[in-house]
């Protein structure tokens, strides 16, 4: 394996490499997809919505895991490239359906993809609803360029098909999470316990984002299944804790004013910032809070009410400290890992990065 230095000065020529190899790749596919003025269009929108500028955050843990775990092709080779995409498609995938399912309208500062679709509708009265159902099977299609993808590189067959099985477990866990979030979101607050929150969490949000591209980059890479089985250990608490400080970003940034960003609290979402506010109000508060999210819609004093209600209960201090306990604790894991030393330096680094990044922004 490289050196420590190498290997980040490789890292630092990454996302530039990804962001090249990204745009090349919607371009390579435009003819496949020339199916006239109906859809091309769509195209156009499909590979704008995924090239949108963003931290690459999945393919670069990929393509940090390869090289840690033995991987020797270089950072431009073309199968390592599709490989590491993969997980991006995975990623725009997730989110254009999340943002049909949230009512969400924005994303990354622009139109969510199905309202991008309603606005090639013009003026049709369904325009809305066909918008969505647009979405929706555009976004199934880039769940299949994503397994098309990874499944086309030259890598040896019994690696790729064993990262092709892997892949496709996380895009079922992460379903069975997307599923938890919609069926948590009926339930009365009461009924919502902690751990239902966190296995929600880690099943919507980080096995796919931390966990899947370490351990595919490790799988292409030839390490044992022995060792990659000691990378959740140290992605649980990370994933968790990379999720409470999202929220906690989400809820400092919140704007009543600005109805077109939906977030969790307008959707009386069950976080976990919400179910610890609520342990920790009194009886009044608790109940007054109770009612609130189980309305149908809020109103706005009603959304005024519960921020002044979660900022009282003290819940955001406590999750801040409970993010660095977890933080801690994915570095605990790492340190008793059997990896090699400079196994560890890289992985090191890459929960100094994540940490880093939740100072500033959330998973997108």
């Amino acid at each position: 394996m490289k050196t420590t230095a190498s290997l980040k000065s490789e890292l630092l020529e990454a996302p530039a490499i990804l962001e090249q190899f990204l745009s090349a790749y919607f371009h390579q596919n435009a003819e496949r997809y020339a199916y006239g003025e109906l859809f091309e269009p769509l195209y156009l929108d499909l590979s704008e919505f995924v090239s949108r500028r963003g931290k690459r955050l999945r393919p670069m843990l990929f393509l940090l895991a390869y090289r840690l775990f033995g991987g020797d092709r270089k950072f431009t080779d073309p199968s390592l490239l599709k490989s590491a995409i993969s997980v991006e498609l995975l990623h725009a995938f997730i989110l254009m359906h999340d943002d049909i399912i949230d009512q969400s309208e924005r994303r990354r500062g622009l139109p969510t993809f199905h309202k991008l679709a309603e606005e090639r509708m013009g003026k049709l009265e369904n325009r809305e609803r066909i918008g969505q159902n647009v979405a929706m099977v555009v976004g199934d299609m880039l769940f299949a360029l994503a397994v098309e993808t990874l499944q086309s590189t030259d890598f040896p067959s019994q690696s790729r098909d064993a990262a092709l099985s892997r892949f496709l477990r996380y895009v079922t866990d992460t379903g069975c999470g997307e599923i938890y979030d919609i069926l948590l979101g009926i339930r009365d607050i009461t009924r919502v316990s902690e751990d239902d929150i966190v296995r929600m969490y880690n099943l919507k949000t980080t096995r796919y984002t931390f966990e899947a591209p370490i351990i595919l980059g490790g799988l292409l890479a030839g390490a044992s299944p022995e060792l990659l089985g000691e990378v959740e250990h140290i992605t649980n608490p990370l994933g968790l804790a990379f999720q409470i400080q999202n929220d906690l970003i989400e809820f400092s940034h919140f704007d009543i004013t600005d109805r077109a960003m939906q977030t969790d609290l307008l959707e009386g979402k069950k976080t976990l910032l919400m179910r610890m506010a609520f342990d920790r109000l009194n009886d009044l508060d608790r109940s007054f809070l109770q009612l609130c999210l189980s309305s149908s819609s809020l109103h706005d004093s009603s959304i005024i009410k519960i921020r002044e209600l979660i900022e009282k209960s003290g819940a955001v201090a406590a999750l801040r400290e409970r993010m660095q306990d977890l933080f801690n604790r994915s570095e605990k894991a790492l340190e008793s890992a059997p990896f090699t030393a400079d196994q560890r330096e890289g992985l090191r680094e890459a929960i100094a990065f994540i940490r880093q990044q939740t100072q500033h922004t959330g998973t997108n």
